[in-house]
C-alpha cells in the first residue's frame, strides 16, 4: 500500500530583510516608527498540514504539537481579556487550565502562566502598517525569545527560584498554548518552521536582532531587550494545522535552553483562505516551565 501523502497549502511568510544602514542588528522606535530595518522578506512557502502527516510532530520529540484541550471559557468570556475584570478571570481561571495541560505535555512540575495576548486579524496579505515591525507587509516569523533575553524573562519572573534552577543547569523553556477563540482558523493560521534538517541552527547564526525603543508592549509582555526574528534557510520545512478547532490547542516552545526544541513561528498568509473567511480570533499564554 502506498503511504499517505501529506495535505499542502501554499502561502506567504515574511523573514528577516537585513537593514537600510548595513549594520547587524535592527532597530525601531515605536513611537516615531524610524527604523532601519527594511520590509520583510516576502517567502513562498509550501505547508505541511500537520493532521495529515505520520508521525505527527509532538512536543517531546519536536517542541510544537497539537492537542486536545477544551476550555471552560466561553468566547465572549476571552475576548472581555482586554478589560480589567476579564483579564483577571482569564488569570485566575484560564491560566490554571492551561498549567495543567503543559504539566501533561511537558512532565514538569514548575509551570508558570504569566501572560497571555489575544489577536483579531480580518486584514489580507499586503494590508499591514509599513511602519511596525511586527505588523509590516507580513507578520514576522520569530522566536519569542533568545538566549539573552529567555534568562532575563525568566528571572524577571521568578527570581530567585530561576537563579538557583539554571546555576544547576536545568533545561527550561517558555511554552506557548494558542487556540482559536470563537471559530475554526480559516485566515492567518499558525506556521511552524521546523529547523532540524538545518545543521548548527542556533540563535546566534539563524535570529536577527531589533531593539526597540518606545515600545508599547512592555505594559503587556514586561521589558525584553530585543526581538528575535528569522532568517530565511532552504532546508526549513513548514507546518501547520488545517482549521484549528475550538476543542484543539497549539503548544510549543516559543524560547528554549535546548535550541533543538525552539520552535520558530509565525502566522502565515494560507493562498488556500476563503475570501470569506471569518476574523481569525485567537488567544495565546505564555508559560515558563523547567524539566527535570
Amino acid at each position: 500500500m502506498a503511504a499517505a501523502v501529506a495535505s499542502t497549502t501554499t502561502g506567504l511568510m515574511g523573514m528577516w530583510n537585513g537593514t537600510k544602514d548595513g549594520k547587524e542588528d535592527g532597530y525601531i522606535d515605536w513611537a516615531s516608527g524610524s527604523t532601519n530595518v527594511h520590509d520583510p522578506l516576502e517567502v513562498k512557502i509550501e505547508v505541511e498540514d500537520i493532521r495529515t502527516l505520520n508521525p505527527q510532530p509532538d512536543y517531546e520529540h519536536n517542541g510544537y504539537g497539537i492537542v486536545k484541550h477544551k476550555s471552560s471559557l466561553t468566547p465572549d468570556q476571552f475576548l472581555a481579556g482586554n478589560d480589567p475584570e476579564g483579564k483577571k478571570y482569564i488569570e485566575d481561571v484560564y491560566f490554571k487550565e492551561v498549567a495543567e495541560l503543559v504539566k501533561q505535555i511537558t512532565g514538569s512540575d514548575i509551570v508558570v502562566p504569566y501572560v497571555f495576548r489575544i489577536r483579531q486579524n480580518s486584514m489580507k496579505a499586503g494590508e499591514f502598517a509599513a511602519n511596525k515591525l511586527s505588523h509590516a507587509a507580513l507578520p514576522v516569523a520569530h522566536v519569542d525569545r533568545d538566549a539573552v533575553t529567555g534568562e532575563d524573562g525568566v528571572r524577571e519572573i521568578l527570581g530567585d527560584t530561576a537563579e538557583e534552577l539554571i546555576r544547576q543547569g536545568k533545561r527550561y523553556a517558555q511554552v506557548n498554548v494558542w487556540r482559536t477563540i470563537d471559530q475554526p482558523i480559516q485566515k492567518w493560521p499558525l506556521c511552524f518552521i521546523n529547523h532540524s534538517a538545518v545543521p548548527g541552527w542556533s540563535y546566534d547564526t539563524h535570529l536577527a536582532r531589533v531593539f526597540p525603543t518606545n515600545d508599547p508592549r512592555i505594559a503587556i509582555r514586561g521589558e525584553k531587550k530585543h526581538d528575535s526574528v528569522v532568517k530565511y534557510d532552504p532546508a526549513y520545512k513548514y507546518h501547520y494545522v488545517s482549521k484549528l478547532d475550538l476543542d484543539e490547542a497549539l503548544v510549543f516552545s516559543s524560547f528554549d535552553s535546548d535550541v533543538t526544541k525552539v520552535c520558530p513561528h509565525g502566522a502565515f498568509w494560507d493562498d488556500a483562505s476563503p475570501d470569506n473567511a471569518p476574523t481569525r480570533r485567537s488567544i495565546e499564554v505564555r508559560c515558563w516551565v523547567f524539566f527535570d
